[in-house]
């Protein structure tokens, strides 16, 4: 199962998002650096367990939004996790039974003259 994949699908469905992003949200190497985009990336996946054995799957996903200001790359931001935030249901053919959104910022990229703003993606998976 790729998870990415399908959240790239999911937020692709979004006016609001598409809108903005048209269709710079990837899960490899950004080599167009038309602002803004994102990236996103599989840090680590933990299984939850329970008395039962295993209880399924938790996901941890990090999306970095990058835009050449503050405030396209907080709007960047905000956009995309209104468009997470608190999402159940399936994510293309991925099942998703909670996203929590955690947002980082951090300094400006000089060599990218860019500002960047981090969401780490908590999915928990019904499968």
């Amino acid at each position: 199962m790729e998870l990415i994949p399908n959240i790239i699908t999911f937020l692709m469905l979004n006016p609001t998002v598409t809108a903005l992003f048209d269709h710079r949200i990837t899960g490899d190497d950004v080599s167009d650096y038309t602002y803004p985009y994102a990236y996103m990336w599989e840090p680590n996946s933990n299984r939850i367990y329970t008395h039962n054995g295993a209880g399924g799957r938790e996901v941890l996903v990090q999306c970095d939004v990058v835009s050449d200001t503050i405030i396209g790359a907080d709007a960047a931001k905000r956009t995309l996790e209104d468009a997470l935030t608190g999402y159940r249901g399936m994510m293309g053919d991925v099942s998703v039974g909670k996203c929590f959104v955690n947002t980082v910022s951090v300094p400006k990229d000089a060599d990218q003259k860019a500002y960047r703003n981090i969401l780490e993606l908590t999915i928990g998976l019904n499968s």
